[in-house]
């Protein structure tokens, strides 16, 4: 029996080393992390369970009249929002590419929230400027005379004013603006579409080409981007030009969609997010790491300080040849847009030169409000949260058109929007409290006490071959205790005896001899 004991003592603390030696929790993760097709991973990549909030803050103009007539030397604006929108999506046509990469076409809809919105888009008016007419002119400005009279005979035929009032919904996913419809007959491969909307014309990705990293190479990241309809830079600002080849803010080659992250990064580790809409990737710094509610780290990321600064390497290939760069705080979207003079910057101006602050009344930069965060759980490289936010503005220049000219020299906030990861699926919850939080403490605990057990088995057997072999002795141990039980009786009595205080010299044992006489 105590063979069969002293075995099975062994074998737990061999299947406790074993455990510790393997370590099950980073097996589970590299098994169910792995992107391949049937994995956990690949499956939540494929058809996203959750939703991306896109919420929408209006800049409303409220003295219009004044400001066009020259009677309120600023433009007054209030923010109306946010209007919400959830946005899902399905990536399609995957194909495995032999170079560890994988291509796929990202399909997205969108539908209206109006749990999460401050009124209907549909009913609410807004006082907004007329991006068609006051984009034209403005990108027209250095042209000759006979460009800009033609122009504006064409707008005074129309009538088109610089500000109108429009719905939310109509202004943000097209109206049939008459400007807009002669430029799509004049000018087809131009404009192509005759509704405008602004955040529609944003949102209008197309059919994109993507191909992403799925395995670390030694010059890009896990879950990056490596080519995007299949060009490793953006060629609307010069990637195709020799000159601009080294140009680090042309490459989108090792961005993130931020819809998965690169697995066991550290707090050096910095990303640039791309996404189309935003025309430019966008970096993000390390900031800190927090705790999160279950008790597992993340790190959270931050826009640079210099984000927007012209005079950061990043920015310089998104400076005009012929106009230059804009102010701190501004970035160039022309070529996005139809060469209109749309720009990004952060919401209500922050990081931001102060004059694009002062010059409009009602702009009001809190970096709590409006700087972008998120945090991505660094072991497994999922984001937690995400609280991406960009503003659109008009960049009006000096135009020779009567109606716009008031706008001169001017750039003037159209909206901002947060794209928000609201909450992960349960599934995704559950997952990361079990690869993160309890699995890793069941895993020690089921160590120490497999190990535990099977060293108190492996005592126990010897204990019990040395009794049975002889080496503890039932009669000898008996004999042993009552000896020692019996001199312990006897220093006691002699202790007692009055003959000890008169002959202290004479042992106990010969003293009890005598007492027994």
């Amino acid at each position: 029996g105590y063979t069969k004991l002293c075995l099975c003592g062994l074998s737990l603390m061999g299947v406790a080393y074993l455990v510790h030696f393997v370590d099950p929790i980073q097996l589970a993760k590299d098994i169910m992390l792995n992107m391949k097709e049937g994995s956990y991973i690949y499956t939540m990549w494929k058809t996203p369970p959750i939703k991306l909030y896109i919420k929408i803050y209006m800049f409303n103009i409220t003295n219009a009249d004044r400001f066009i007539k020259g009677l309120d030397s600023k433009l007054k604006v209030e923010e109306i929002g946010p209007y919400t929108y959830s946005e899902t999506v399905i990536n399609t046509d995957i194909v495995w590419n032999e170079n560890h990469t994988l291509s796929y076409t990202p399909e997205r809809s969108v539908v209206f929230e109006p749990e999460y919105s401050v009124g209907d888009p549909e009913k609410d008016i807004v006082n907004v400027i007329n991006i068609p007419l006051l984009g034209i002119a403005s990108l027209m400005h250095n042209s000759s005379i006979t460009v800009n009279v033609a122009l504006s005979t064409i707008v005074a035929y129309l009538d088109a004013q610089p500000v109108l009032s429009l719905t939310v919904d109509d202004f943000l996913w097209g109206y049939d603006d008459p400007l807009v419809h002669l430029a799509s007959k004049v000018l087809p491969n131009w404009i192509n579409f005759r509704w405008f909307g602004l955040l529609d014309r944003m949102m209008d990705e197309g059919q994109n080409r993507v191909t992403m990293v799925i395995t670390k190479t030694e010059h890009q990241d896990q879950y990056s981007i490596d080519k995007f309809n299949g060009s490793p830079g953006l060629k609307l600002w010069g990637y195709d030009s020799a000159s601009n080849k080294s140009d680090t803010c042309s490459k989108v080659s090792g961005t993130v969609e931020a819809v998965l992250f690169p697995r066991n990064i550290n707090t050096n580790h910095s990303f640039k997010i791309y996404r189309r809409a935003f025309c430019r990737p966008l970096p993000f710094l390390f900031d800190k790491q927090i705790t999160m509610k279950g008790g597992y780290p993340a790190f959270l990321y931050k826009f640079p300080e210099d984000i927007l600064d012209p005079k950061n390497p990043d920015n310089k290939c998104y400076c005009d040849k012929k106009e230059g760069c804009l102010p701190k705080g501004l970035s160039d979207l022309s070529p996005c847009y139809y060469n209109i003079p749309v720009a990004i910057s952060l919401p209500h101006f922050i990081k931001g030169n102060r004059s694009l602050v002062d010059a409009i009344e009602g702009i009001a930069p809190d970096e709590a409000k409006h700087d972008s965060i998120f945090a991505i759980q660094p072991e497994v490289g999922v984001p937690l949260f995400v609280k991406t936010r960009i503003q659109t503005n008009l960049v009006v220049r000096k135009t020779k058109l009567r109606r716009v000219k008031p706008f001169n020299d001017l750039v003037v906030p159209i909206f901002w929007m947060e794209v928000e990861l609201i909450s992960l699926p349960k599934s995704m919850i559950f997952l990361l409290n079990l690869l993160l939080v309890i699995g890793p403490i069941l895993q020690t605990v089921a160590i120490i006490l497999m190990f535990a057990i099977g060293l108190l088995l492996v005592f126990i057997a010897n204990v019990r071959y040395a009794w049975k072999s002889g080496f503890i002795d039932r009669r000898t141990a008996t004999l042993i205790s009552f000896k020692q039980k019996q001199r312990q009786q006897q220093r006691i009595l002699y202790k007692n005896s009055h003959y000890a205080e008169l002959i202290p010299g004479i042992p106990g044992t010969p003293l009890n001899h005598l007492r027994i006489r």
